[in-house]
């Protein structure tokens, strides 16, 4: 199973990933494992935020995460992953995916980092807008839609 994370830059991405996985997965199960989008960009040395940098830079996460998934991992992405067709791939390929959009109204920093080109999600996910959920509230969305849709081998 992956759980993706997604919205633009400061929607709440890696605040609810790092929450889910404190809170839900670090004592429950094993083999859970975080990467973010901010960290993989530290280690790729990739700063390049046009569309093909993006797609180079999801492209390498996403087969990172369908590797450790083939392993018995459960990788929590949270990625900015403007395109469908990126979402689409890691759906296509993935075991289980669980896929959370995050989207709020207003300004929390990061503009420069936005995706001007975002296209909005066309398959099944949860979308939860920030604007108006606490962390708590979102998280609870999260763990609702995990046990409604995740399947764990366990």
């Amino acid at each position: 199973m992956i759980i993706l994370f997604f919205g633009q830059p400061a929607s709440g991405k890696t605040t609810l990933a790092n929450a889910f996985y404190e809170e839900f997965w670090n004592d429950s199960y094993g083999g859970a494992i975080r990467i973010d989008g901010d960290k993989w960009r530290d280690v790729t040395k990739n700063k390049d935020y046009s569309k093909e940098g993006r797609i180079r830079n999801l492209k390498g996460a996403f087969d990172m995460a369908l590797y450790l998934e083939k392993d018995d991992y459960i990788p929590i992405l949270s990625f900015v992953t403007p395109y469908e067709e990126l979402r689409t791939y890691l759906r296509e390929n993935a075991q289980n995916l669980l896929e959370i959009h995050l989207q709020y109204t207003g300004d929390r920093g990061r503009n420069q980092n936005f995706a001007s080109d975002f296209e909005k999600p066309i398959g099944k996910c949860l979308n939860i807008d920030t604007s108006y959920d606490t962390i708590q509230e979102s998280l609870d969305k999260v763990i609702q839609y995990f046990f409604e849709n995740g399947k764990l081998n366990l």
